[in-house]
């Protein structure tokens, strides 16, 4: 017969295994409950983003651009602008087909700028067609984050949940940066992909300098006795500028003996922002049309191609421009260029400037008084765990 105590043990016992099992029906459950409502959280952010970008294009058109708040509606009707990609499975003439759809949609995207700002000078339109493409990525965000969402509620699907809360710290940081960037560009000032256009701009001591294809403008400098044509998209607005055409251009018509590329890159976790690698190639980050004629027109001349590239991550690229990135590049890139130049066999170098050539002006005497923002520290933080960092 069990005494009092082995009743007591044999209670104790099963409440500890019905507690266990509600742990394991439940837990999942409060998880699942957790991982939706930081993401719900992340996308209320985002969409928030998406109108302060919406409303920070509507003011710029309508205090500079003599737009008019009405469109508004036009704007965000814009958000869900895309390109369809061409047919890829014949790859013969998928660059001509890229470039052809790029060019049209650069077309539309400046007639939708004329349209809500008709009286908007050409840096302006630039600014403009820059925040409605910067706006459109933060809305995709928003949407990517609205359809996992509801995917994940409508299958109660936790594996899926997880691994999208494993990336929602690095969607949030790219959602902050490129809404840093918005403001930056709205207020004509240079962000992380603005440093190709800065060197080349400082290589231009004085400002007498052609367009030599759309947006692209061409400085010719003298460098340890030889010429050097400095290329950069035509600046101060937010521009890209056809690179490559420039560069076809000017192999065609001179004696090119080395085409030198200067843009900025994405570093590893752990290197030093601002850090100058040197290589071999096209440093241009563009979807490939650009690039493969500068590539072309070195092969066909058989030019050495070069390369610098000035590290950063992707927040850095997209946010303004920082002290330190410059203070660690600029110098010491210029120097590594005019070795470069020494080295070269032929008399004549292109120096070509890539990148967003928000707030940089086309010569020295436009960049040399710009001020950058400091970077900030960053907080050294623990283990994230449902959106909270917890130190060891």
């Amino acid at each position: 017969m069990m005494n009092i105590f082995d009743q007591q043990s044999l209670l104790g016992q099963m409440l500890g295994i019905f507690l266990i099992l509600l742990l394991f029906l439940l837990y999942p459950k409060y998880l699942l409950y957790k991982i939706i409502n930081e993401m719900e959280m992340l996308a209320r952010m985002v969409e928030d983003y998406v109108r302060k970008s919406v409303d920070i294009t509507c003011k710029l058109c309508v205090e500079k651009g003599g737009g008019n708040v009405l469109k508004r509606r036009k704007i965000e009707d814009f958000l869900d602008f895309f390109i369809i990609p061409p047919v890829d499975l014949d790859p013969y003439g998928i660059l001509k087909k890229i470039e052809h759809l790029l060019d049209k949609a650069e077309d539309r995207f400046e007639y939708i700028a004329k349209d809500i700002a008709p009286k908007a000078s050409e840096e302006l339109r630039a600014n403009i067609v820059a925040l409605l493409k910067g706006s459109i990525g933060l809305n995709m965000i928003a949407k990517l984050l609205r359809h996992y969402i509801g995917l994940i509620r409508k299958t109660n699907n936790i594996q899926l949940a997880m691994i999208l809360h494993m990336n929602l710290p690095m969607i949030r940081r790219i959602a902050n940066a490129q809404m840093r960037g918005i403001e930056a560009i709205a207020e004509n000032k240079p962000i992380g992909d603005s440093i190709g256009p800065l060197i080349a701009a400082h290589l231009i001591k004085t400002c007498n300098y052609t367009e030599i294809a759309k947006d692209v403008i061409c400085a010719e400098v003298e460098m340890e006795g030889k010429k050097v044509y400095v290329l950069k998209a035509k600046g101060k607005g937010a521009t890209l500028g056809k690179l490559g055409d420039a560069v076809k251009k000017l192999c065609d018509e001179k004696s090119i003996g080395k085409i030198i590329t200067i843009d900025a890159g994405l570093k590893l976790e752990g290197e030093k922002s601002g850090k100058v690698s040197e290589g071999i190639g096209a440093a241009i980050g563009d979807p490939g049309p650009e690039k493969a004629k500068i590539e072309e027109s070195a092969l066909k001349r058989d030019i050495p191609l070069e390369a610098y590239i000035i590290k950063m991550s992707i927040e850095e690229a997209i946010s303004p421009l920082t002290e330190d990135i410059v203070k660690n590049s600029l110098k010491k890139t210029i120097e590594l260029i005019r070795d470069s130049v020494r080295r070269t066999e032929g008399n004549e170098v292109i120096v070509v400037g890539v990148g967003n050539t928000s707030g940089v002006g086309n010569c020295y005497e436009e960049v040399k008084d710009l001020k950058f923002e400091k970077k900030k520290k960053e907080k050294k933080k623990g283990f994230l765990f449902f959106g909270k960092d917890s130190k060891e």
